[in-house]
């Protein structure tokens, strides 16, 4: 069992640090599709085994209840969409709109990926250092996905790496209410448990496989989504 200040703090260095990074190793790509498409599929792999085998699980377990697993599910897919149906209009740049849409959707989905991690916290195993990490891995590339478009619009390094940063905020915040919520009923962590992961699951159907195999028609996509499979269950079997 950890204490709230600590699964607060955890959430935002797990967000910050991970888009940061993301926001600072964009300064450096070169072949940016074929990079882009690699690290995209580590995300969809990995983010793919934590989702099924930790994630939903453990939501199950925690509660003993498939309807709450199942509720936390649907309301995280129907979050993911509605965000997407009201976040098109903001920008008639394409490079500026593409990065819109992803800071706004990375930061909006990182809010319930922080109680996922907040509550995780409170369970008997390891998920919570576990699932840090894999959240760690996973908001690298989603700084580079948003701070890409940034670059080709020339905007200064500064401000990429800020907007980066700022988009892992939410992670913080959700963990401390993960973490505050949590401890009132264990339905409450399955809800928060299978809430991310269904948004995870959407995004990784809908996001990040398919934009990962359009960035680079070859195998780097492929190669990729193993590999990130691989890292979960080393992770997990470690």
């Amino acid at each position: 069992m950890y204490n709230l200040f600590y699964i607060t703090l955890c959430g935002f260095l797990v967000g910050m640090l991970g888009t940061g990074l993301g926001g600072i190793a964009s300064l450096f790509v070169k072949n940016t599709n074929r990079i882009m498409s690699f690290l995209l599929g580590i995300t969809g792999g990995f983010m793919l085994f934590i989702v099924t085998f930790h994630l939903l699980p453990e939501s199950f377990f925690v509660s003993g209840s498939i309807i709450t697993t199942i509720i936390g599910i649907i309301l995280g897919i129907l979050l993911i969409i509605f965000i997407e149906n009201h976040i098109e209009r903001m920008s008639k740049n394409p490079f500026i709109k593409s990065s819109l849409l992803l800071g706004i959707s990375i930061a909006i989905h990182n809010f319930p990926e922080g109680l996922a991690l907040g509550s995780s916290f409170l369970t008997m195993s390891h998920l919570g250092p576990t699932l840090s990490i894999a959240m760690l891995l996973h908001n690298i590339p989603e700084g580079i996905s948003m701070a890409i478009p940034m670059k080709i619009s020339k905007q200064s390094p500064f401000k990429i790496i800020l907007c980066t940063l700022l988009i892992g905020a939410p992670t913080g915040i959700g963990a401390l209410l993960g973490g505050y919520l949590g401890t009132f009923s264990p339905h409450i962590i399955a809800l928060c448990l299978s809430f991310a992961g269904g948004t995870m699951l959407y995004i990784i159907c809908d996001e990040i496989i398919p934009n990962a195999k359009t960035l680079h028609k070859g195998r780097a996509s492929s190669i990729g989504i193993v590999s990130g499979f691989i890292a979960g269950i080393i992770l997990y079997f470690k």
